[in-house]
């Protein structure tokens, strides 16, 4: 009996010793998951891998540092274990350090900068690199999703009804993730089942990623290289949900309540089929943008942010381009995309008013209602398609006129957008052909939009190519063309160059439903990228040189241009510097007269700085500062600092500070008028964060912009495209005596957020906000931002409650 007793301790001691021994995987195998049985009983996601099968399951180790781009051994181990049934996939993973290294920072859903703990999952639901989604555990149970394109687009518009949660153990921290069938896309696939997997774990205190398998940043493949795995029986239910909401909005301005019921519903019939619609839909005042002082002729792009359109939104992506997030290949900063949903439920088609009349500054910027929306995305086979129809409700808009106040109707607007998209791998290699259109119905006539985009990667992943060949049809200005095509080259690891060549005609324009910040161009782009690790006293390095030319095509004049390069380096201490310098030869301004002639600006040089402290410390200071040359030769200063305070895991505390000193900053008046100005502008942001679980969080935050600008010079644009001509300060009727101007913008909100379960959500909010422009006088920055505060054009208190049920 003790024999046999003895035994079994050994076979235990000896099973416990394998589970915590990582599983040698050889090049190209693909991995067999288990499938779980009845008899396995249930796994309860809590991030406690307490359960008995999670020990009978292989562990896997091969994880190597991936940022900075070393492809060494990591300094403690990551055990993955995975397994799956007829619901959805399950993964637990160990993550082995100190405890007292930990790193545990709560945020809100999807804050990827943020230095903490965190384990994450990207899964290419599509098995041939196609098409994927992401998923994330930080320690302390915040969790991040979104959605991959080919080869490396990630993004964070995606929110899924999945499980995820972590806990601290005494060897570091574990994870469990579920992740449903039905939350994700996947083509039919009838017997054995194939994905692609990668996985990352940030060590916040090392401030390292490690990764599985070894695909650093600095290398062009990704998608096509994942780390496969097989699945028997993988058929997923349809999955239906149904998302009924209720907005209360007291309008303190109006003095009025608003009541708005409506619902979302959700249908997936089968894995490669799925349909959103919403009725009634209020979006609300859950989310504030960014302040930004736009005095220029080019339009500011922000993001979108309401679920209803971010979910299966990356079917409308037509290129790298067309990342909304800025910053995508060949991006200079603003997006290149037919499709910007922001113009669905925006602002007000403005209509023709009388002489002397205009819309009221409050109701041009209260967004319209919607009546509803629809949405349906699919696949068939290597063909994946998406429709989305929206209708605008009619709106009554206050305006004022030479008689007085008085009250006009304008229609709404309808929407529609249809893609398809045609992808193939043969031999490894990526090719891709879609097809985008869209329409817009507005009181003024209807406008029309129509794009051919191509996609290339090489097998080896050394060359990639986009484009996008696109025409517009708008009643009252004709039809227009454009496009553009880019080439990106990977010399080796970590040296990447591109190359793009675009082109539109004065009548191209796509924005009554996408983005473009000009038309009537053609532009070349260059950009070269280089990126190491490990020199001397600097973990890593990036240097980036891109220059680009542009002419204008009615005139063909050089109408923009320069050279910009920036070095971001990373020392041994965790601190970072960034340096940035910018030429931009002598060029003409065919925009800023908005519309009113063709004027010459001289060469300008601009120089930044900007300096970051050890994101893993309590306290994480930045400090910048910088020098630019203004249009006609002024010279311009600005500085900034910033502290973020973190106490504890639950609490965060972020101050921002900008100044600017502006001299001969031109901006034009009226018609042919342009003054310059002396200008100083404070920009301040403070928010605070205080989670009482990962679930609920308290955020209060003010965004300010305060401009004081006192004229200097006069100046008109010539007849002919040439310099801007000094005049004398034009007197007498049609001209103000003085061109003194003050700028405060106001955003502040307090919001409180209830999670009470995946996609359900309280939303209790205070906003407030203000875009004040004005005469100078005497005000100074603190009679500005009083100024503001005290005339909003909005000051609303919000309550949302939304709550999914079904499968």
């Amino acid at each position: 009996m003790e024999r046999v007793l003895g035994l079994v301790v050994l076979l235990l001691i000896g099973a416990a010793t394998r589970a915590d021994i990582a599983v040698e995987i050889a090049p190209g195998e693909v991995l067999r998951l288990t499938r779980l049985a009845a008899v396995d009983g249930d796994i309860v996601i809590d991030g406690a891998l307490n359960e008995a099968v999670w020990r009978q399951l292989p562990a896997y180790d091969p994880f190597v540092v991936i940022e900075p781009d070393t492809l060494t051994a990591p300094r403690h181990r990551t055990l993955i274990r995975l397994a799956y049934d007829d619901r959805g996939l399950y993964l637990g993973a160990e993550m082995h350090q100190p405890p007292e290294t930990l790193i545990k920072r709560l945020s809100s859903r999807d804050d990827r900068a943020l230095n903490r703990d965190s384990i994450n999952l990207t899964l290419d639901t599509s098995g041939e690199g196609r098409y994927g989604f992401w998923f994330g555990v930080n320690l302390g149970d915040t969790l991040s999703d979104g959605t991959v394109l080919p080869e490396r687009s990630f993004s964070n518009d995606w929110d899924g009804p999945w499980r995820g949660r972590s806990r601290e153990t005494e060897f570091g921290w574990t994870a469990e993730f579920f992740i449903p069938w039905s939350t994700v896309s996947m083509p039919v696939a009838p017997g054995v089942r194939r994905m692609g997997l990668y996985m990352s774990r940030k060590v916040a205190y090392l401030e390292e990623r490690w990764g599985w398998p070894a695909l650093p940043d600095t290398v062009p493949r990704f998608m096509s290289v994942l780390q496969g795995f097989e699945m028997e029986g993988v058929a997923p239910r349809q999955q239906y949900n149904f998302y009924p909401f209720l907005g209360i909005t007291q309008d303190h301005i109006d003095d009025e309540v608003r009541y708005r019921v409506g619902a979302d519903v959700f249908w997936r019939p089968s894995t490669n089929f799925q349909l959103n619609a919403t009725v009634n839909p209020d979006f609300g005042n859950v989310e504030t943008d960014e302040v930004i002082i736009n005095l220029s002729a080019t339009e500011t792009f922000f993001p979108e942010k309401r679920l209803f359109f971010l979910e299966g939104q990356e079917i409308f992506v037509a290129s790298p381009r067309a990342d909304t997030r800025g910053g995508g290949v060949g991006s200079s900063g603003a997006p290149y995309t037919m499709v910007n949903t922001r113009r669905i439920g925006g602002r007000p088609e403005l209509p023709v008013l009388p002489p002397g009349s205009a819309v009221t500054a409050r109701d041009r910027i209260q967004p319209v209602d919607l009546l509803g929306a629809a949405k349906v995305t699919g696949q068939l086979g290597a063909l994946r398609y998406g429709v989305l129809g929206a209708f605008e409700d009619d709106v009554t808009l206050n305006a004022q006129g030479p008689d007085g106040a008085f009250r006009v109707r304008q229609d709404g607007n309808d929407y529609g957008i249809a893609r398809v998209l045609y992808e193939d791998n043969p031999r490894g290699a990526y090719r891709a052909l879609g097809f985008l259109s869209t329409a817009v119905k507005k009181p003024t006539g209807d406008a029309l939009a129509h794009g051919i985009d191509w996609h290339y990667l090489t097998s080896n992943g050394k060359l990639k190519i986009d484009g996008q060949a696109m025409t517009s049809d708008i009643d009252g200005v004709g039809r227009g063309h454009g496009g553009f095509v880019d080439f990106e080259y990977t010399y080796r690891r970590g040296m990447v160059q591109r190359l793009g060549l675009e082109y539109f005609d004065e009548d191209f324009n796509i924005n009554d439903l996408g983005f473009l910040e000009r038309n009537d161009h053609y532009r070349l782009r260059s950009a070269f990228v280089f990126t190491r690790a490990n020199l001397g006293p600097l973990r890593s390095n990036q240097l980036d040189i891109r220059g680009f030319l542009q002419k204008s095509i009615s005139e063909s004049l050089l109408n923009a241009g320069g050279i910009f390069i920036s070095n971001r380096a990373e020392f041994r201490n965790l601190s970072r510097l960034t340096l940035r310098l910018h030429f931009l030869p002598g060029q003409y301004d065919d925009l800023n007269s908005f519309g009113n002639g063709t004027f010459r600006i001289d060469k300008r040089r601009e120089a930044f700085a900007l300096w970051e402290s050890d994101s893993t410390r309590a306290v994480v200071m930045l400090l910048g500062g910088g020098f630019r040359e203004e249009n006609l030769g002024g010279d311009s200063w600005m500085a900034e600092a910033g502290v973020v305070w973190r106490p504890s895991d639950r609490f965060n505390l972020t101050m921002k500070l900008r100044y600017d000193d502006r001299d001969e900053w031109l901006l034009q008046q009226q018609d042919t008028l342009f003054a310059t100005f002396q200008a100083e502008q404070w920009q301040p942001k403070l928010s605070a964060d205080f989670f009482i679980t990962a679930r609920q969080q308290l955020r209060v935050s003010l965004d300010w912009v305060g401009i004081r600008a006192e004229e200097d010079r006069f100046l008109r644009v010539p007849g002919r495209p040439g310099g801007l001509i000094e005049v004398d300060k034009p007197v007498g009727p049609g001209f103000r005596p003085s061109y003194d101007f003050s700028v405060s913008q106001l955003n502040v909100q307090a919001r409180y957020r209830w999670e009470i379960a995946p996609l359900s959500d309280i939303f209790l909010v205070y906003t407030r906000q203000a875009d004040r422009r004005a005469p100078l006088g005497d005000d100074g920055f603190t009679d500005l931002a009083d100024h503001a505060w005290n005339a909003p054009l909005q000051n609303l208190l919000v309550f949302k409650i939304r709550y999914r049920f079904g499968s």
